[in-house]
């Protein structure tokens, strides 16, 4: 069984590698690019007086070595303000996208936090009306990090938008952080700091499955597909790992500490999931595909 389905994954892989690219977008021009629509609803000034330049500005583009992120220049915005006020409520709007018959979102996501406490939190939204917030404000988004914020280490998501395939379409970035409240315990959920995004693309066809580094081969995923245990074994003790299904909805989030842990997925609703687990203060994603008992 196990060979079968390290072929189907391997088969995966080449159909993934072979998607066709619609939108791409790096910010290696160093600017705002042409299109982009950026409307800043909070009005607030940043804490750091570095980013004295953003009192008046949603997003900008900026260069990020922080946490391991390879990114360089990026889109970036921050949530921490003078007086710890907020939310924060920063859109980024990208241009006019024309979707293919498969629609795939895909980004790259960073956290900015050195304690990896104040994690921004964020929300993808698409319209196929147009580009005014008037045209999403009644809309809900289609992926959001929740309330924990994204990871404090380089986080590579992705999307299906199969229910505009065919449209054309204008995707949204809303920085939707919460303040810092000290009446709350410290730790994600508690305030943001910066967030940086990058490698924006828009694909027929998803371009990418997961690309585990060596500390993937140390973590070991089964029965996959399953129909009732998802099972989790790791040559050092599990941090967190959280289970979002296709809309980039988070549907679990668990803390172990544990090499070995086991999920119960029997009433999860059919359909592809992803799995993002922490292990050694990597984060690495494996999908995984629960489906539903036959009785």
């Amino acid at each position: 069984m196990k060979k079968h389905l390290l072929l189907l994954f391997m088969t995966a892989l080449v159909i993934h590698s072979q998607a066709q690219i619609i939108y791409s977008e790096n910010f290696s021009g160093g600017q705002l690019p042409l299109g982009y629509v950026l409307f800043n609803l909070d009005g607030l000034t940043p804490d750091d007086p570095d980013l004295s330049n953003m009192a008046d500005s949603a997003w900008t583009i900026k260069s990020i070595t922080a946490q391991g992120f390879q990114g360089g220049l990026c889109a970036f915005s921050v949530s921490w303000y003078e007086g710890d006020e907020g939310p924060s409520d920063d859109w980024m709007v990208l241009p006019a996208i024309g979707l293919g018959a498969d629609p795939y979102l895909s980004w790259t996501a960073l956290a900015i936090t050195s304690s990896g406490d104040f994690r921004d939190q964020y929300q993808v939204f698409v319209s196929s009306e147009g580009n005014t917030i008037e045209d999403y404000i009644l809309l809900s988004p289609i992926f959001d990090t929740g309330s924990e914020g994204e990871f404090a280490e380089p986080t590579n998501r992705e999307i299906s938008l199969s229910e505009f395939a065919g449209e054309t379409v204008f995707v949204a970035f809303r920085n939707w952080t919460q303040p810092y409240n000290p009446d709350l315990p410290s730790g994600p959920g508690n305030g943001g700091n910066e967030l940086a995004l990058d490698n924006i693309t828009v694909s027929d066809g998803p371009v990418s499955v997961n690309n585990f580094d060596d500390i993937s081969t140390n973590v070991d995923v089964f029965p996959n597909p399953t129909s009732d245990i998802l099972n989790i074994t790791s040559a050092s003790p599990i941090g967190n790992f959280k289970l979002f299904n296709a809309t980039g909805q988070l549907v679990l989030s668990k803390y172990t500490n544990q090499s070995n842990y086991s999920i119960d997925v029997k009433e999860f609703p059919i359909g592809a999931y992803n799995l993002v687990i922490e292990t050694n203060g990597t984060t690495i994603s494996r999908q995984v595909i629960p489906i539903l008992l036959i009785k």
